[in-house]
């Protein structure tokens, strides 16, 4: 009987101790009541620059006879050549896909008019370093498609860059062809 109580006592103790425990007391809730003119004075100066940007791609693009679609994620992208895929089969995050390519900087729209292929390259879709907006542009696309890819610098290599092939703020544009989906 004595172990009994103990016994009851002891997962009274547990049971009391877990339900304390398991709050979340390192989540509060976000308030903004202070203003931080520093973080605002950043946050318009980036969202002037994406606008700005936004405006010369489009501007780029009107100069040509090519129907660029934007997509929500802000890449434009034009197929080419689809594919005579019957299947319709589209990447998704986790497929490893190989593409030919050839990556420039976007500042003038002669550039689109190249339709060269200068590497490939093999990567998972959605776990890789790639830019974001290649990935979101290469799920829209089906093995064959050859398509011109236009990529923001926010869904490019931002403001960092890529070395001295690529200054930060770049717009990209692609040439590509989805080569290969393996699961």
């Amino acid at each position: 009987m004595k172990h009994n109580c103990k016994f009851i006592s002891l997962i009274s103790i547990c049971i009391v101790f877990s339900l304390f425990a398991c709050k979340n007391r390192y989540q509060t809730q976000v308030v903004h009541d202070s203003k931080d003119p520093l973080k605002d004075m950043f946050i318009e100066a980036n969202r002037q620059m994406m606008q700005n940007e936004e405006k010369k791609i489009d501007s780029l693009l009107n100069l040509l006879n090519f129907s660029f679609i934007k997509r929500s994620t802000g890449v434009r992208l034009f197929i080419d050549s689809p594919a005579s895929d019957l299947l319709n089969i589209y990447p998704i995050d986790g497929d490893n896909v190989t593409v030919a390519y050839n990556c420039l900087v976007f500042d003038e729209y002669e550039i689109i008019l190249d339709d060269s292929f200068v590497d490939t390259m093999s990567f998972k879709i959605g776990y890789s370093k790639q830019m974001r907006g290649l990935n979101y542009a290469i799920k829209l696309l089906k093995v064959g498609d050859k398509a011109k890819i236009v990529i923001p610098s926010y869904l490019g290599f931002g403001m960092s860059g890529y070395g001295k092939a690529v200054p930060p703020y770049s717009t990209l544009f692609l040439n590509v062809k989805l080569l290969n989906i393996q699961e």
